[in-house]
């Protein structure tokens, strides 16, 4: 039984092959004038379906022609979907606490050639076939903490970073949740910490952009921003040191990454799993590497990929993130014990934090990383901001 939600695996290429035909046919004729190359963007279990698409060879629509031109998977992790098996119900997904034992992660994780130790197979997602197409892996924090994410950039034989081909590129929106967006409801819910509002959204904007340039242009896009083992950027979980900010809750360790099991009948101690890592971060606890946004850069608190249960404290809560102010003032910072410098201690005034986002912005502007509307909204927002 090979079955994804109704779509065949098998036969996926098919539909694909026929969207894109009657999109892009001689002249247009039946579909968008003009239009000439095809993009495929999964978030999420969508993300996870094109990276297990991918793997499966089937951007070759069975006469050797691409289907997509180009790939943008978001928040997807290192994971595919648990939908070429029998039984499949590809509507779980692993998390510490959530489906923890479903199939969702095998190798190969990653576009370079690795090898797994675990099995001795060697391989890589996009294998070099002339139907492969360009693909841009974006992930927030969450991924790193839940869904192994440092396993699309590393080597799973020695741990160390892994060579991309120029075809790809990965990217870590520093400081984001997995379902991070704006309106997000800041409340921790069934977590202790305040829920993350950050958004990963404006830096997905412009690469989603870029990607198409790359696709129509060959323009390449801004080079991989990920942590990374080589500049110590990229560590064990076990080896964060986070801000002691009373009623903080911190993190109980990153989800272990194994390689599927028995899922019916699993066994009592689980003992294979694969070297993941996760962002390392500064004084106030927010991550050094990957794509900072203006949130980032210039902060208001602690933003965080993870949140954990107030049930269960020794768990991750789902895909959540946490995000704690700073202080206003020095005055305040002390009375509550918070060791993070305050508002007025890292800005002085409101004109400076301003000033520090706009600056901030340009940069990933001229990066390719923001766009010239994202940027605008942002220092817009810092000017209206009423917490100084």
């Amino acid at each position: 039984m090979r079955g994804f939600v109704g779509i065949d695996l098998g036969r996926e290429p098919v539909p694909s092959a026929w969207w894109r035909r009657s999109i892009i046919a001689d002249g247009g004729r039946g579909g968008l004038p003009g239009a000439r190359h095809a993009i495929a963007f999964g978030v999420s279990q969508a993300g996870r379906f094109l990276r297990h698409f991918l793997e499966l060879g089937m951007n070759d629509d069975g006469h050797g022609r691409r289907v997509f031109d180009g790939v943008l998977t978001h928040v997807a992790g290192a994971g595919k979907v648990f939908a070429n098996h029998s039984f499949a119900m590809p509507g779980r997904t692993a998390t510490q606490h959530e489906d923890r034992l479903y199939p969702e992660n095998w190798f190969p994780f990653t576009n370079a050639v690795t090898t797994d130790l675990l099995s001795g197979q060697r391989s890589a997602i996009l294998n070099g076939r002339p139907t492969d197409p360009l693909m841009i892996e974006v992930n927030t924090s969450t991924e790193y903490w839940q869904k192994g994410a440092s396993l699309v950039h590393t080597d799973p034989a020695d741990g160390r970073d892994a060579e991309l081909p120029s075809t790809a590129r990965v990217y870590m929106i520093a400081g984001t949740q997995h379902g991070g967006r704006p309106g997000t409801d800041p409340n921790p819910g069934p977590c202790v910490n305040p829920r993350n509002p950050h958004s990963a959204t404006p830096a997905l904007r412009a690469l989603f952009v870029a990607l198409e340039e790359w696709v129509r242009t060959g323009i390449a896009p801004p080079p991989s921003s990920v942590p990374s083992v080589a500049r110590g950027t990229a560590v064990v979980a076990e080896a964060i040191t986070m801000p002691n900010v009373p009623g903080f809750a911190l993190p109980p360790g990153a989800n272990r990454i194994g390689p599927p099991i028995d899922w019916v009948e699993p066994p009592t101690k689980l003992e294979n799993f694969y070297d993941t890592r996760v962002c390392a971060v500064d004084a106030d606890g927010n991550e050094v590497a990957g794509v900072r946004l203006p949130s980032i850069a210039v902060p208001l608190g602690t933003y965080t990929g993870w949140n954990v249960y107030r049930a269960q404290t020794c768990e991750l809560c789902d895909r959540d993130g946490s995000m704690i102010p700073f202080a206003r003032t020095r005055r305040e910072r002390e009375a509550a014990g918070d060791p993070r410098a305050s508002l007025e201690e890292r800005y002085g005034t409101k004109d400076i934090y301003v000033a520090r986002v706009e600056a901030t912005a340009a940069t990933l502007v001229a990066d390719r990383l923001l766009l010239p509307a994202d940027a605008e909204a942002y220092v817009k927002a810092a000017r209206e901001c009423d917490w100084f």
